[in-house]
């Protein structure tokens, strides 16, 4: 244990102290929980000099200001765990002992900001995560600077700022608070950290379950985090409303009833390839069969699905080994990463098995490249994929300000090689999606499963660009295609298509 110049612990054990509920009347029972503050001395004691009070965080200057202030003399902070400062406050206030006290966040949908400086933290964080919510924002990122902080919310799919007060000292309580309701270790500040957590969200009267999924980082300035908002309210486990399109989905759905083979969904972070491989799991429920997944980590519990999440004792390839001794007869995969993955995932499904997992590929074609990158032999891939179904995720025009939109030359140019007849729209900006124009998000989709003569090619060893022609010469459609689609019927935007898919002629004059 080391002391500073006036001999106070730096940090200290609570059995150090005389902790009693006659110090109950010196610090309001809400600042203690809600601060995850605890009086250590009697300020009334003929002796009190420096009055010790416990404290996450040494450095809270802030907070420590505002305690001295309702004491009425000086205080020296010690350093204790979050559990011991509860273990205090129990004993003090008589409540129950609790690592999480004061941080039972009620999350509600008709929160409005309050960044006030003076703010609980926990009420701050509750307001955060009310207000993500409200604005159905996918991710919360909280991010330090010099004198300031920014919060921006990923809102279908782009982040957007949000005007806050907060200073870098507040916001350090808040990501203490958050540490606490993950059950994190909040004295660690050299090292990232990564948890989760649940909790109630009122919607009009409704309430739910909302699970956050957090990762915090050390920063330049202080600690920073994101939080991932895993509402299931907004989670499709229908594999028939994702948007497919009837060609697609049919074809798509003929596929998942094969007893064996590997079906791969492909397309960059937050495309929503999660969303398909779990509806594609939710369509075999109750089929009779025994499914397993390994995941980074489970996002959402099925029913009647057993699932894992990998960790530093169990990665993907050793699950689907363990699987197999399970006699399963579909096994997903979160993702195939590399090359061990993904020969033990093929021969996963050259033994009676199905096997769904996900590759980050340009487009569903690219697939039999990634997998030839990862040493899979041309003739295991043309004998065991049965597909590949590629995707992104686009934002759809607000309904509410949708208007005609007179599109320039150099937009036409980017994605049509002759002048078309169509109209084309986009939104100005209102009050119901924000001013932004847009509200919510669509699939785009394309589907490549190999028919005899192009499994044959992939045997052969035949380039990808060739494939893909071959491909479309039997009928194959490209995401920016599809994409048009959605543009021609006033779903979403040329520029919206060129952002999220890229244009169909990216050479063009």
């Amino acid at each position: 244990m080391t002391a500073n110049k006036n001999n106070v612990p730096e940090f200290s054990e609570l059995s150090l102290f005389d902790i009693s509920p006659a110090l109950s009347s010196f610090l309001p029972e809400d600042f203690c929980t809600s601060n995850h503050i605890a009086l250590l001395d009697d300020p009334s004691a003929k002796d009190a000099q420096n009055i010790r009070i416990g404290v996450l965080d040494r450095k809270d200057q802030d907070l420590i200001a505002k305690a001295q202030e309702i004491i009425g003399k000086k205080v020296e902070p010690v350093q204790l765990n979050a559990y011991e400062i509860s273990k205090a406050l129990s004993q003090i206030y008589n409540i129950e002992a609790d690592s999480s006290a004061g941080t039972n966040l009620q999350l509600n949908s008709s929160s409005e900001i309050d960044f006030s400086k003076d703010r609980k933290p926990n009420l701050i964080l509750q307001d955060i995560l009310s207000i993500a919510l409200q604005r159905r924002a996918s991710d919360i990122h909280i991010e330090n600077y010099n004198e300031d902080v920014d919060m921006r919310l990923r809102i279908d799919g782009t982040l957007h700022q949000v005007t806050t007060s907060l200073s870098p000292s507040n916001i350090q309580r808040v990501i203490a608070c958050l540490k606490i309701v993950c059950d994190l270790d909040h004295l660690e500040r050299r090292k990232s950290q990564d948890g989760r957590f649940s909790a109630l969200y009122d919607d009009e009267g409704n309430s739910r379950k909302v699970d956050f999924r957090v990762s915090i980082v050390p920063g330049n300035h202080g600690q920073e985090a994101v939080i991932r908002v895993l509402d299931s309210k907004r989670f499709i486990l229908d594999i028939n409303e994702l948007g497919m399109p009837s060609n697609i989905l049919n074809s798509y759905k003929r596929l998942v009833n094969y007893p064996n083979g590997l079906i791969l969904t492909t397309g960059p972070t937050s495309s929503g390839k999660t969303s398909t491989l779990y509806a594609t799991v939710q369509s075999l429920v109750n089929r009779g069969l025994k499914i397993m997944t390994a995941e980074d980590p489970v996002e959402y519990e099925m029913d009647k699905v057993n699932q894992k999440s990998i960790d530093e004792f169990m990665d993907f390839s050793d699950y689907i080994r363990s699987f197999l001794r399970q006699n399963p007869d579909i096994i997903l995969v979160g993702e195939i990463r590399d090359a061990e993955t993904a020969e033990i995932a093929i021969k996963a499904s050259t033994t009676g098995h199905l096997v769904l997992s996900s590759l980050h590929t340009r487009s569903a074609i690219g697939t039999v490249s990634r997998l030839r990158n990862l040493e899979i032999p041309d003739d295991y891939i043309s004998d065991n994929l049965l597909g590949s179904i590629g995707q992104r995720l686009i934002r759809r025009i607000c309904e509410e300000c949708k208007e005609e939109q007179t599109q320039t030359d150099e937009m036409l140019s980017l994605f049509y090689d002759k002048k078309e007849n169509v109209q084309h729209y986009h939104g100005k900006g209102c009050e119901s999606c924000n001013g932004l124009g847009y509200k919510g998000m669509i699939g785009i989709y394309e589907l490549f499963f190999p028919n005899e003569e192009i499994s044959t090619a992939i045997s052969n060893g035949t380039s990808v660009a060739e494939l893909n022609n071959m491909a479309k010469d039997q009928g194959f459609v490209p995401l920016v295609d599809n994409a048009l689609d959605k543009a021609h019927e006033g779903v979403t935007s040329l520029e919206e298509i060129s952002l999220r898919i890229g244009p169909k002629f990216p050479h063009a004059n």
